[in-house]
């Protein structure tokens, strides 16, 4: 549909085009995760272990779920590991320089139990997963259990998926890494782009107040130290994924805006973010809302923007 600015998407919005433009983009992105199925599978490795990082809210963990899909449509059996789940009691989390608790640190992980694991699963025994629960900060074991045949894989997903102290654990030649970014390719205009890390937290905002409890003070007051380890733990090792992907797609900020905007005129105007709240206020105001209601049941937005049950 060549839409490139708010603009033209505003017109498709109002033609009501909304539904194909939608289709549009979701099919552009399932071919492309179809590629990297492809790809990987045709790498000529003896793979076991593929890696998946990326930014807060890039879409790893349902990229990772759609990843999985494909590989098992042509017969290669996956198994999921989330790296969230191996975070440290919230206790024993690394502070930063200002005393708060830094999240985005590597020694957040508990890297001890996860070499374990990883040791324990590449000599063909069975693990226990952890799995960790955000509200109350604290690790727990549900009896889920795992063991990787030979001919499975393991798909690892968190922000440190690239980091080579994880991937250190295991035979770099029985590995595959894979970057997730969420690089917003429409522009308000021509001449002006769209920030990757205003859209990025758009979509955190919405999950953490949905999922993880937070207000919208406190995800502003995190957001500085996210990017501040995204620079620090993340970035830097994009060089060294094999394939990148990017998960943002056209429709999406029509989409956040009437869920994005209640929680930003929420913000206390004494709160120190309030300078980028009204810069996100009018970024939003560029475009026409849409419900989420049309959004696809599968799409990764709905990782951001579905509700609990």
């Amino acid at each position: 549909m060549q839409i490139e600015t708010a603009d033209q998407l505003n017109t498709a919005v109002r033609s009501g085009f909304t539904a194909r433009y939608i289709e549009q983009e979701e099919a552009r992105l399932r071919r492309e995760i179809s590629s990297i199925a492809d790809r990987i599978i045709q790498s000529g490795r003896a793979l076991k272990w593929v890696w998946l990082a990326g930014p807060s809210s890039s879409g790893k963990t349902t990229f990772t779920r759609k990843l999985s899909r494909e590989l098992g449509r042509r017969g290669i059996r996956t198994h999921p590991i989330s790296l969230d789940n191996y975070f440290v009691n919230r206790a024993l989390t690394p502070r930063d320089a200002k005393g708060e608790y830094d999240y985005e640190h590597i020694d957040a992980l508990d890297l001890t139990l996860l070499e374990r694991h990883i040791d324990d699963l590449s000599g063909g025994k069975t693990i226990e997963l952890p799995h960790f629960k955000f509200l109350h900060g604290k690790r727990e074991f549900r009896g889920e259990l795992l063991k990787l045949q030979s001919n499975e894989l393991a798909l690892i997903e968190g922000i440190h998926g690239l980091n080579p102290r994880l991937t250190s654990f295991v035979d770099p030649r029985h590995s595959f890494k894979i970057y997730i970014c969420a690089r917003t390719t429409l522009k308000i205009d021509h001449q002006t782009r769209i920030s990757t890390t205003d859209h990025r937290m758009l979509r955190r905002m919405i999950r953490d107040f949905n999922y993880r409890g937070h207000t919208v003070e406190k995800s502003f007051s995190l957001w500085p130290s996210v990017r501040a380890g995204e620079d620090r733990w993340i970035f830097p090792f994009q060089p060294l994924a094999d394939i990148e992907f990017n998960s943002a797609m056209g429709y999406e900020l029509p989409v956040l805006k009437p869920l994005a905007e209640p929680l930003i005129r929420a913000l206390p105007r004494s709160h120190p973010g309030i300078k980028k709240a009204r810069e996100l206020l009018e970024l939003l105001g560029c475009f026409e809302g849409i419900s989420k209601s049309i959004v696809p049941k599968d799409s990764i937005l709905q990782e951001f923007i579905e509700t609990p049950d």
